[in-house]
């Protein structure tokens, strides 16, 4: 926001009085800017400056590199359909205020942001900006332009709305109840030109320790996640001893979390899984034992239904044209 300011002759000098934050800190690689110090300066910015465009124009300067390793790892993702897992599950290390909601439905995918901000002028610039944010990544890591079917969003259609339009591709409809992108479900498998697995599992695995650390390692869902793993994926039970707390106790906390144990035991076994494929050393039927499987025809069923192809195809795939060897 603030390069964006100074590149139009703007003021941000009010806002970081309030705030506190002085350009040198935000220089300052590694610096922690809480989120109520960035709402702040979201609300001094914008009573001190009156440009319209301002959110639009500040989403445009974002790119895949601003976000370091989270970044990385969508690029390197094989898909957009993996990308956008990664970005749902690792969002709190973005500036973002808004979660990430990808569905699918038959023919059409939509990938819809969550904001929980009160309504005003800092709700709006926070939905803009990070809409705008999420289609230039997107299309950033695809390599093309996405030819969205519709795009609804929650704010008053602005003055500049012809250029949102352009950027887009498609008529978007303002004053919508939500903010939603739609686009053919075909395009979540397209295999994305920077995909390289070895990259990608490594980056995930250092986003799930940076959030660790981000917590202070007391993150009650991210503890569950680990005990999962740590379980072998033996159920809720084990999982509930070996944190010390009783079953009812731990359905609650991950409530209260926002999540359950049901989605986290999943979400576990696919990154564990597509982590164990990508690295192209355990076979099948070990991946299965390992994700808690009895047998490697269930895994290849559950796989399936996550991804849409078997974990042999998806092994194939990524291994850039080597041969092929025997699962």
């Amino acid at each position: 926001m603030c390069q964006t300011l100074e590149e139009l002759g703007l003021d941000h000098s009010a806002a970081s009085k309030i705030t506190g934050l002085s350009r040198n800190q935000l220089e300052t690689p590694g610096c922690l800017i809480k989120s109520g110090q960035e709402i702040a300066f979201i609300e001094a910015t914008l009573a001190a400056n009156t440009r319209p465009d301002l959110a639009y124009l500040v989403g445009r300067r974002y790119h895949f590199g601003v976000f370091g390793i989270w970044g990385l790892a969508l690029i390197c993702s094989k898909n957009l359909l993996q990308a956008f897992q990664v970005a749902q599950e690792f969002v709190e290390l973005t500036h973002s205020f808004v979660g990430l909601e990808l569905s699918v439905e038959g023919p059409v995918a939509s990938i819809a942001l969550r904001d929980h901000y009160p309504a005003g002028a800092v709700r709006n610039f926070v939905v803009e900006r990070d809409l705008i944010v999420t289609l230039g990544i997107a299309t950033e890591a695809a390599g093309q332009k996405l030819p969205l079917l519709s795009l609804e969003v929650a704010i008053p259609r602005p003055g500049h709305a012809l250029e949102i339009e352009r950027l887009v591709g498609c008529p978007v409809e303002f004053n919508a109840l939500h903010t939603r992108a739609s686009l053919s479900s075909d395009l979540l498998q397209i295999i994305l030109p920077q995909s390289n697995a070895v990259t990608w599992s490594a980056c995930v695995r250092q986003c799930r320790e940076l959030i660790t650390r981000q917590h202070g390692g007391h993150s009650f869902t991210h503890r569950v996640q680990r005990a999962i793993a740590d379980s072998a994926f033996q159920g809720i039970q084990t999982v509930a001893h070996a944190l010390g707390v009783p079953e009812r106790t731990l359905r609650r906390q991950l409530q209260r979390e926002g999540t359950s144990y049901r989605v986290l035991n999943q979400k576990t076994r696919l990154a564990m899984a597509q982590q164990f494929l990508a690295d192209d050393i355990l076979r099948l039927d070990q991946v299965a034992e390992r994700l808690g499987y009895s047998e490697a025809a269930n895994f290849s069923h559950a796989f399936k239904q996550w991804c849409g192809i078997t974990p042999g195809q998806y092994r194939r795939s990524t291994r850039d044209g080597s041969a092929e060897k025997p699962l």
